[in-house]
């Protein structure tokens, strides 16, 4: 696993021990590991970061995986001129080097995430194959990681998956992301700063995410080329739906300041998937509902980790 320190890939790493798997991963050595702390143990760890070329090849070998799940990224939502050189070498070259170390050490499956960034804003569910405009540089940097994951799996090998994830959110999110600072502010009393609040979002919560993996992880069978499957929903709930719910489950009684903070120039208003491909090939279906169970787990795991230190 690559991003194993990180959201998603936490949830990931933690899934797989917990299943007895023999599981590697690859981080910089200056990560912040809270999320895994207590797996270090359990994991063999590489401290190599993805743009190293000769260094991620000789991680790979050494462990000889079965399969790669790549989620190590660089994100940013409008990026930095500064940021240029780290967000393509992070997630285009980065790719790149996993992609070559998997083809000399014969790895039979790569998963690649990506984000459903990629897709030109439609107030319809998006399809795999509906037109792609990327929102920012990073889903461009994501469009190209995609494209070198086609390049190798028709070239060379190993079998490549992509997932386009939509809006994730639950425990240990990072808590500038709109969930997380909605729960913690409320719990602590203050007021949410939010925009109007008026945008609708397909959320998909970790768990579900986890058990896409899983899917592929312990397909028999693969297709011989990389396939790109949507892992949401398809359901868009707006984010005032969100906030309330927040508040009826933290019981605050304080109201988001709605407006007080600008709209991106880039904003997103709707994103939905459309998920009958990875429903008829996977056979994965989402579980749990935002409204209900999904942000009632989450508002949980904040409770009881806002006081022992690190939640985000």
């Amino acid at each position: 696993i690559t991003g194993a320190t990180g959201f998603i890939g936490s949830h990931l790493a933690r899934r797989l021990a917990s299943e007895n798997v023999e599981v590697g991963i690859i981080k910089r050595d200056n990560s912040d590991t809270w999320r895994i702390n207590d797996l270090l143990g359990k994991l063999a760890t590489y401290d190599v970061d993805i743009r190293d070329t000769r260094n991620v090849a000789r991680a790979v070998a050494d462990f000889k995986p079965q399969a790669i799940c790549h989620l190590a990224t660089y994100y940013a939502m409008e990026h930095q001129p500064q940021e240029i050189p780290l967000l393509a070498d992070t997630n285009y070259l980065g790719t790149l080097n996993l992609l070559e170390a998997a083809k000399e050490s014969s790895v039979r499956l790569f998963v690649n995430t990506s984000t459903c960034f990629v897709y030109k804003e439609s107030n319809d569910k998006l399809a795999e194959n509906a037109t792609l405009s990327p929102l920012n540089l990073y889903a461009l940097t994501k469009i190209h990681a995609e494209q070198a994951c086609t390049y190798y799996a028709e070239r060379h090998g190993p079998r490549a998956i992509s997932f386009r994830i939509f809006p994730p959110y639950g425990p240990s999110d990072h808590e500038r992301r709109l969930i997380p600072y909605s729960i913690k502010s409320l719990l602590e009393g203050e007021i949410p700063k939010m925009t109007t609040g008026n945008q609708r979002w397909d959320f998909i919560y970790v768990d579900d995410i986890v058990d896409a993996y899983f899917k592929v992880l312990s397909a028999p069978e693969l297709p011989h080329r990389h396939e790109i499957f949507n892992i949401g929903t398809g359901h868009a709930v707006s984010i005032r739906e969100v906030a309330a719910r927040i508040r009826e489950i933290t019981g605050a009684t304080a109201e988001p300041d709605w407006g007080a903070v600008p709209h991106r120039n880039n904003e997103v208003w709707h994103t939905c998937a459309d998920i009958s491909k990875v429903v008829k090939t996977l056979g994965w279906r989402p579980k749990t509902p935002i409204i209900g169970e999904g942000l009632e787990r989450t508002v949980e795991w904040y409770k009881d980790h806002r006081n022992k230190g690190k939640v985000g």
